[in-house]
C-alpha cells in the first residue's frame, strides 16, 4: 500500500517540482540581437515627414514612402553605406491625404512605420471687443 501511494502521488509531484526548479532561459535572459539600424519618423506642423536614422554598421538603407497598399513609391532615398547617422525632411505637402507607409530597408532587415496625413483643420477664431462707458 506504501509504494502504492509512493507511486500515485508523490513521484509526479517529485517530478514537476523538478521541472519547476530547473532554470528556463528567459527573454530577458538571452541576447538580444543585434540591429542594423534605428529610426523615428513623426509629421511637423508645417506639414513635413522629418525622419531620424541611426545606423550601426555599414550597408546601404533604401527609404520607401508610399500609400498603405500600394507598391509604387511616391518618395524614394538612399543613405549611403559610410553614413551612420542622417536626418531628412521630406514636404508631403503636395500628398493627398490618407495613410501611408514608410519603409527602411537594408540587406538585413525592414523597419515599416505607418503614417498619417491629414490636411489641417482651420479653427474660426473668434475676437471680442469691450466697450467701457
Amino acid at each position: 500500500m506504501n509504494t502504492l501511494l509512493t507511486t500515485i502521488f508523490i513521484k509526479p509531484i517529485i517530478a514537476l517540482h523538478l521541472l519547476l526548479a530547473a532554470p528556463v532561459a528567459s527573454p530577458v535572459d538571452r541576447p538580444a540581437e543585434p540591429t542594423s539600424f534605428e529610426a523615428s519618423a513623426y509629421v511637423t506642423k508645417a506639414h513635413k515627414i522629418r525622419l531620424s536614422i541611426d545606423k550601426t554598421n555599414q550597408e546601404r538603407l533604401t527609404i520607401n514612402l508610399r500609400p498603405v497598399g500600394q507598391q509604387s513609391a511616391v518618395f524614394t532615398e538612399y543613405v549611403r553605406r559610410k553614413v551612420t547617422r542622417a536626418t531628412l525632411v521630406m514636404d508631403v505637402d503636395q500628398l493627398a491625404d490618407g495613410a501611408y507607409e514608410l519603409e527602411l530597408k537594408t540587406a538585413n532587415g525592414r523597419l515599416v512605420k505607418y503614417i498619417e496625413l491629414r490636411t489641417p483643420v482651420e479653427v474660426a477664431t473668434v475676437q471680442r471687443q469691450l466697450k467701457v462707458e
